[in-house]
């Protein structure tokens, strides 16, 4: 019998129960020993199988080096959680992204910019800058900032990956904000995949063989270019617009990979 961990960080999953409820129940019933545990009281032990929603590379890391198989793998948790690293491996594998650049190397085009921090998800730590002062100011309150040339304002897609396969695709919106994140108010429909995302997504895939993802697209001059990848991605607008039971499917891929 596989023996699986669900791991979350104590906060995350006291935002994320419901997900990590219904892995849990579905990888029991498919017949895995199925355990929801915390980054800070990590048994003794090593399972078959992490699914790790923590976001810790390094965490995942040590999974792997005692055996177990991770779900999303270090690699992935490493470069997904960190922007440049993303946009290193974008550049790597011929994925455009809008112009960026880290304190003290030329600035990209603008204004205005954006600023957000290498590590912030969720549309945390996100910021536009409209003058080089702001963009100061802006860099010294962000850890580890990016800048950023700035795109169509209010508008970005995420595309929903499992196992290589585009699950959906949302459009999300804001008539109020330049962000357009769902958590932060903004709107959200199911949408169609431009040619030239679907195209993109399978170059990430083939190069980081993620689990499941959301890689999210910002839009400049009317063609999608990649914005961040999302590895612990958040499922709320899959569930609230779809009839898709993302924990469920999650589960399912871990139990097929694992039964292989």
């Amino acid at each position: 019998m596989t023996r699986c961990w669900i791991l979350y960080d104590r906060e995350d999953l006291m935002i994320n129960g419901f997900f990590a409820g219904r892995m849990f129940e579905t990888a029991s019933d498919l017949g895995m020993c199925t355990r929801i545990v915390t980054t800070d009281d990590i048994p003794d032990g090593t399972p078959d199988a992490v699914i790790n929603r923590s976001r810790d590379w390094r965490l995942a890391e040590s999974f792997e080096e005692k055996g177990a198989v991770v779900f999303n793998g270090s690699e992935v948790s490493r470069i997904c959680n960190d922007k440049l690293e993303t946009y290193r491996m974008a550049d790597a594998v011929g994925v455009p992204h809008l112009p960026v650049s880290i304190p003290g190397e030329d600035l990209p085009p603008g204004p205005p910019w954006v600023v957000k921090s290498r590590t912030g998800h969720g549309g945390g730590e996100v910021f536009l800058a409209d003058s080089v002062d702001d963009l100061e100011e802006l860099c010294g309150r962000v850890g580890s900032p990016l800048i950023q040339t700035f795109g169509t304002p209010g508008r970005d897609m995420r595309v929903y990956v499992l196992g290589g396969r585009i699950l959906s695709a949302v459009m999300r919106s804001s008539d109020t904000d330049f962000r357009a994140n769902y958590k932060l108010g903004g709107k959200a429909e199911v949408c169609e995949v431009p040619e030239e995302a679907i195209e993109m997504v399978e170059r990430v895939c083939d190069r980081l063989r993620p689990d499941f993802v959301g890689i999210d697209f910002v839009f400049d001059d009317g063609k999608a270019v990649l914005n961040e990848i999302e590895d612990a991605v958040g499922t709320r607008m899959l569930y609230s617009l779809t009839s898709l039971d993302a924990a469920a499917l999650l589960a399912g891929h871990v139990h097929s990979k694992m039964s292989l």
